[in-house]
């Protein structure tokens, strides 16, 4: 059980894209190629490229990746029915957690604190939390990243009613970037349990041409 976070974005360069797109499988390259941006087309490509790389340093799993789903859409690895995984990206890194029980992660950017948003999505108690912070952009980011980790978790994604769901007391973990650009949360693993292993160089995507 590990979770993997790569947040040099700008060392994964087009060529490294390139390369790395090409050894997908054909699902997921059309996966990447539905962003409309390339940043996002990248980042796509990265969560791959971690889960590959996961899967081959904790588990000595190098062949091709398949995939099959839940009914609620969630991924599973359809010959490692054992394993457990989830990804998520945003602008400012990749995260990928495997694991042998259910798991969630989300990482999110810390944006501009919107009022009207947290109101629109977020529990009184969170509301509350968010209200005493001396910074509110940051507690919005945690709470939001927890929700997302959670409901990834269990595969049922975006509630309709998020307000209703209270994260503050939950099992999701959150971990901050030094520099508190980025925000992360992982449901379904203990602290103890949690193995976090910062990728501080880029994996080369030769290390996968023999999957």
């Amino acid at each position: 059980m590990a979770v993997y976070l790569f947040d040099q974005i700008e060392t994964f360069t087009d060529d490294l894209y390139d390369q790395s797109l090409a050894l997908l499988p054909a699902e997921r390259q059309q996966k990447a190629a539905a962003y409309r941006q390339k940043i996002d087309r990248k980042l796509s490509v990265l969560a791959y490229v971690l889960l590959n790389y996961g899967l081959k340093r904790e588990y000595g799993i190098t062949e091709k990746i398949e995939f099959s789903y839940c009914p609620k859409g969630k991924p599973l690895l359809t010959h490692y029915p054992q394993l457990h995984f989830n990804l998520s990206h945003c602008q400012n890194g990749v995260i990928c957690a495997i694991h042998r029980s259910a798991v969630g992660v989300d990482i999110e950017r810390v944006e501009v604190y919107d009022a009207d948003l947290a109101r629109h999505v977020c529990h009184a108690r969170e509301l509350k939390l968010i209200s005493e912070s001396d910074n509110k952009a940051l507690a919005f980011a945690k709470i939001w990243t927890k929700k997302e980790s959670l409901l990834k978790k269990t595969g049922e994604g975006l509630v309709d009613d998020l307000k209703k769901m209270d994260t503050i007391d939950s099992e999701a973990i959150v971990l901050v970037d030094p520099a508190e650009a980025y925000v992360f949360s992982i449901a379904g693993m203990s602290f103890a349990e949690l193995g976090l292993r910062p990728i501080s160089g880029l994996v080369s995507s030769l290390e996968f041409s023999h999957y």
